[in-house]
């Protein structure tokens, strides 16, 4: 039963860590265009010129919600 129970557990946190993925990846997406945002299983890539100034001077990149 105990399993059962922390498979579950284990169901429902992967499910919503993959939803949190997403809405980063979507934020993102909508800030920099889809051909910048890369998404690989847990991480959220984002590649271009300038985006370590942008990421600087930008709050909103800092501080995604």
């Amino acid at each position: 039963m105990m399993r059962i129970l922390s498979r579950r557990g284990e169901e429902l946190a992967h499910a919503a860590k993959q939803r949190r993925i997403d809405a980063i990846a979507t934020q993102l997406k909508a800030m920099f265009g889809s051909g910048a945002v890369e998404v690989e299983e847990a991480r959220v890539l984002v590649r271009g010129k300038g985006m370590i100034k942008r990421w600087l001077i930008d709050p909103q990149l800092r501080f995604l919600k």
